[in-house]
């Protein structure tokens, strides 16, 4: 039933709203909230979400598939090792959006999803005013995960992925390939990503860092010659993703207000320098129902120095691709998958940041810092 007024409009419905409405249905008093989503007409189905973790997971039922051993590949530089106590795990898009339109939707009505497109949304009188394109709501508070203060061409961590099946076992099912730089010569920042899902089924991704997409054809002639290489000819395809995750520093007021709250994108919670995303937003999420239930402001988990290395690194990509290779060869070559994971997650002390750092060439970093300013 559509009302004309709400106690929290989401301004959007894809994985950040998704994964918050979650957590607040634990929280007492949640089904007498009245809560709509907005969401645009053409909004893109979720691509395959992948996350490592140590502990059992909210979203254990949805897993497709973990690993607990990771392969790095630069040239002819090869490594692999277990990453126990971690889990590096698989979560298909189709999956995830069918979990909530099939299950979690129709089991809570106090939960509206409208496909609407938003024109405008203003704050007067301790209320919003969100104006659609067909009609008008007005609710107590607005959460929004709009990308805020987007520069007009950020970085961009842009992929194509073939999901495909062998007629023969290529593949080790334990073992994931996070990054493949198989092309040598390219001058752009480039790698393979490898999920197999059985010895003979996989998810071959080719992803790129620049600040433009590519023509699909590029992508579709990497991936080829790239199984060609290294498993060959005899597979089909059976389905197909693509994206583009703005790859940016986080600047604006992240915190939540009792009128304005930000999540997903407009709260940081792409990791800069990686394009991770999904358990940062459910780590959020999980405080935000909770302040949300207690009428309490969030003070979200921050902390500079991580803002400040994916600054240098994305710089280094940007400006020196081909620098930024040699970079994650090292990294990879002289630290442990379990120091880089609990790192990327920024776990990690400043004992443990400057022990990495230590193994990395400095030139590249002070360069980026002096130029910075």
């Amino acid at each position: 039933m559509i009302h004309p007024h709400y106690d929290i409009i989401m301004a959007g419905g894809g994985a950040a709203s998704r994964i918050l409405l979650y957590f607040m249905r634990l929280q007492p008093g949640f089904d007498q909230l009245q809560i709509l989503i907005l969401e645009a007409e053409n909004r893109i189905a979720e691509k395959t979400w992948c996350f490592w973790t140590q502990q059992q997971h909210p979203f254990e039922h949805l897993i497709r598939k973990e690993w607990n051993e990771l392969e790095f590949k630069a040239g002819d530089y090869t490594t692999r090792e277990s990453i126990n106590p971690y889990r590096y795990c698989c979560i298909h898009g189709a999956d995830f959006d069918r979990y909530f339109n099939v299950e979690f939707f129709p089991a809570y009505p106090n939960v509206t999803l409208l496909q609407q497109k938003i024109l405008s949304a203003e704050h007067n009188n301790q209320q919003w005013t969100v104006v659609t394109e067909h009609q008008q709501f007005t609710c107590n508070r607005l959460v929004s995960n709009a990308a805020l203060n987007q520069p007009a061409k950020p970085m961009l961590q842009h992929f194509h992925g073939w999901f495909i099946e062998y007629n023969q076992d290529v593949f080790d099912e334990n073992r994931a390939l996070l990054m493949d730089f198989a092309l040598p010569g390219n001058d752009q920042f480039c790698f393979f990503y490898v999920l197999p899902f059985s010895n003979r089924k996989a998810l071959v991704e080719c992803t790129y860092y620049s600040v433009e997409a590519f023509d699909p054809v590029i992508y579709q002639q990497e991936i080829q010659q790239y199984l060609l290489k290294r498993f060959g000819n005899n597979f089909r395809i059976y389905h197909k993703e693509q994206g583009a995750i703005p790859l940016q520093l986080h600047t604006g007021a992240s915190d939540a207000t009792p009128a304005m709250i930000n999540i997903g994108q407009s709260a940081g919670m792409i990791k800069p320098s990686t394009g991770y995303a999904f358990q940062r937003m459910v780590e959020d999420s999980k405080l935000l129902a909770a302040s949300l239930h207690k009428e309490q402001p969030l003070r979200r988990k921050r902390h500079r120095r991580f803002r400040f290395y994916d600054g240098l690194l994305l710089s280094i990509i940007k400006e020196e691709p081909g620098r930024a290779v040699s970079i994650f060869h090292q990294l990879f070559s002289k630290s442990s998958m379990k120091s880089i994971l609990t790192f990327l997650d920024e776990n990690s002390t400043i004992a443990e940041e400057a022990k990495i750092f230590s193994k990395l060439p400095w030139w590249p970093f002070l360069k980026r810092i002096k130029l910075n300013g």
